[in-house]
């Protein structure tokens, strides 16, 4: 039985994790996904280039400095990853923090394949294929996405 309602899903886990090159990531396993009812395999890859998804996100948008943002990760039938960044909220550090959870947004004909949450510390900022994911107070995490989508990625 299938948990998930989507018509495109990750079937696995793709690994996902800083890639060996600056600014870039990586999926260290093979990961089988579902886009539309037809089944699809990448082979674990490295150094790929943060790319923002269009349909979501125009072009990515620095990160403040003590925010907390969730970027969502997905693929195409053709392999070809793009990334969704979310909306900045207050670290976890701050005052103004409040716990949420971050639902995970949809993009016709491509499959979610899991996130990244990066927490910007003291006087740190992130942008997507520009800072590197090692830089000092950048805090990432990474999560990967199977078919069942209804649990949301909690800040």
């Amino acid at each position: 039985m299938r948990t998930t309602t989507r018509k495109s899903y990750s079937l696995g886990c793709a690994g996902l994790a800083e890639g060996t090159n600056a600014n870039t990531f990586k999926t260290s396993n093979i990961l089988h996904f579902n886009i539309g009812g037809r089944a699809y395999v990448k082979a674990a890859t490295d150094n790929i280039a943060f790319a923002a998804e269009t349909a979501l996100t125009a072009a990515f948008v620095a990160q403040a400095a003590l925010k907390v943002c969730i970027y969502h990760f997905f693929i195409d039938s053709a392999g070809a990853i793009t990334v969704v960044q979310g909306t900045q909220y207050p670290a976890t550090t701050e005052q103004s923090y409040q716990a949420r959870a971050i639902d995970i947004p949809f993009v016709d004909g491509k499959a979610c394949i899991g996130a990244l949450k990066i927490q910007t510390n003291n006087a740190a900022t992130f942008t997507p294929a520009s800072t590197d994911l090692g830089a000092t107070d950048v805090v990432d995490t990474f999560y990967n996405f199977a078919d069942d989508l209804g649990t949301p990625v909690t800040i």
